[in-house]
């Protein structure tokens, strides 16, 4: 936001907010700030929403994620907790500003009280529906990735510090080692676990976005390939490269994430000194990556609904991030992003097969656009 107009309205009496055009606030004014008792940073994101009363949460954010979609105005009476301690019924409401070709750039909003608006925090509505217990669930997910991940980016740097000046240090007592570097592993496990909860909020209220360019996917497989194999001494990643260079439009972080769940999860569904293969090939102007483990395969009850949300393969042991059940749900979510598709085969006893199918772009259309 210009200098100008950020001084314009912090000094606004008015509780006023501006959003990305994702639905994401990116800024509330000092008034939004102390009628709240809130920080600035606590605010922005989807940090306002756990100021919402749990009665009123999962149908405000609706209505927002409605109005981001369609580009519409938003209005919404609802109540919010203040500094004072209770709930005050206030009117939000937000309008799209849009460039000269027609998109939005951002929205910006106000938020006033309403008279007469003192709501006891003790006081209910009645009981939610079912979905609206769902929604409210879903909302609750967001706020808690969202304020876990700065406390979790901080707490891992200072471990990684404190883990760098042991091992620079002589004579130092190994288990204290050993138990800096089990906090340096939880930790990172933890942040990652973080990062997808907060990927799949993204996905659930239609947040996450993608930064197409070209990508080179053979590079990108031996990319990924190469970096994991060290990661999984007790098996054997073979890659196959069938097709050379095989170009998409995508986004190559995104892609990445996706190959290295495919590829984790048949590692962990594998005995160890099985081979995990990973093929990649262009078929009919797609380019095609499957990934192919000898593990316990999947039950075919369970293939339906292997790509929803909370869906999990197995009753067996797992890690935390795979017990969840969000990992493939969402894989299909960043492949859908990319107009490709990802199918499952598998038999129990036998292994299973994860096949990405992505559009391919040929060579001779990169070089005739970038000319």
């Amino acid at each position: 936001m210009p200098d100008g107009e950020d001084q314009l309205l912090a000094i606004l009496p008015a509780m006023v907010f501006t959003s990305r055009p994702d639905g994401t606030w990116n800024y509330v004014n000092p008034a939004f700030c102390a009628y709240t008792g809130s920080s600035a940073e606590a605010l922005t994101g989807l940090g306002w929403a756990a100021l919402v009363h749990n009665d009123d949460r999962a149908i405000m954010l609706q209505q927002w994620q409605s109005c981001i979609r369609s580009g519409t105005p938003f209005l919404s009476e609802h109540r919010f907790y203040t500094a004072s301690g209770n709930y005050r019924w206030q009117r939000t409401e937000a309008k799209p500003q849009f460039n000269e070709h027609g998109t939005c750039t951002r929205w910006v909003g106000a938020t006033i009280p309403l008279s007469d608006g003192l709501v006891p925090t003790a006081k209910r509505l009645p009981a939610e529906t079912a979905q609206q217990q769902r929604d409210m669930s879903d909302s609750i997910l967001a706020i808690a990735a969202h304020e876990l991940r700065g406390p979790l980016t901080v707490l891992l740097g200072q471990v990684r510090m404190l883990q760098q000046r042991m091992n620079a240090r002589t004579g130092e007592n190994p288990n204290d080692r050993r138990a800096v570097d089990l906090l340096v592993d939880q930790t990172m496990r933890l942040s990652a676990l973080t990062h997808v909860l907060l990927d799949v909020a993204h996905v659930d209220y239609s947040y996450l976005r993608v930064n197409l360019a070209v990508v080179d996917l053979s590079e990108l497989v031996r990319r990924v390939v190469y970096r994991l194999q060290p990661t999984f001494p007790n098996h054997i990643l073979r890659l196959r490269n069938d097709a050379g260079t095989l170009l998409v439009m995508g986004d190559a972080v995104r892609l990445e994430q996706v190959l290295q769940n495919l590829i984790q999860n048949g590692v962990k569904y594998s005995p160890n000194g099985m081979e995990i293969m990973i093929t990649l090939f262009a078929h009919r102007e797609q380019a095609v990556i499957t990934v192919r483990d000898q593990g316990i395969g999947i039950p075919a009850h369970i293939q339906p609904h292997l790509f929803q949300r909370f869906s999990t393969t197995h009753s067996g042991n797992s890690s935390m991030m795979s017990g969840l059940g969000i990992g493939l749900y969402l894989c299909k979510a960043i492949i859908d992003l990319h107009k490709g598709r990802i199918e499952v085969e598998s038999v129990e006893g036998i292994g299973s097969t994860l096949t990405l199918i992505l559009p391919q772009i040929q060579p001779a259309l990169v070089r005739n656009e970038s000319r």
